[in-house]
């Protein structure tokens, strides 16, 4: 498992072009941009890298613990299915916790995330003018759109990574 995870890190700091991110960017960037698997699997392969001493975790920032660059990283790649499963079968046996309950995820989340930019103090027009132009700029869903504009405006957005996710998986 620890070789895979290796190819998952060389993957995932190849696709986005640098050395350095923070754990928010690596939660995003392997779930809804790399599409992956959802946002709290990604939360688990993250926690499995540092465990295993491929990557560390210091003052709010993630980096290779080790020279990923030797390591053959195949086209298109994406990490298996089996993988997120050892990483759900080793949480549940190391934390002895309740399984999570499952999420009611809105069909569409979009009004939820409209909601809460009025409450972060966002107009209700300028909101839906920077998701469609977000949107139409990067040609993603419109959830993901209102994410990055919530995120980009301060607001923190991981409660609604997951809602988010299951969105766009089931579209």
């Amino acid at each position: 498992m620890a070789e895979e995870l290796a190819v998952c890190a060389a993957a995932y700091f190849r696709s986005i072009g640098k050395d350095v991110t923070t754990p928010e960017e690596f939660v995003m960037g392997t779930s809804l941009e790399l599409k992956w698997m959802s946002p709290s699997d990604s939360k688990l392969l993250l926690a499995a890298m540092t465990g295993a001493g491929i990557v560390s975790q210091k003052d709010g920032y993630v980096r290779p613990a080790t020279d990923l660059g030797a390591i053959d990283v195949p086209l298109a790649y994406r990490p298996p299915k089996d993988l997120v499963e050892s990483l759900h079968a080793k949480s549940q046996t190391s934390e002895k916790q309740a399984p999570p309950k499952a999420a009611d995820a809105p069909a569409d989340v979009f009004p939820m995330l409209m909601e809460k930019a009025v409450e972060s103090g966002m107009q209700r027009r300028d909101f839906i003018q920077n998701c469609n132009r977000i949107q139409k700029r990067l040609d993603i869903e419109i959830g993901v759109a209102a994410l990055i504009v919530l995120r980009d405006a301060g607001t923190d957005v991981t409660p609604y990574l997951d809602a988010v996710y299951d969105s766009v998986r089931a579209s």
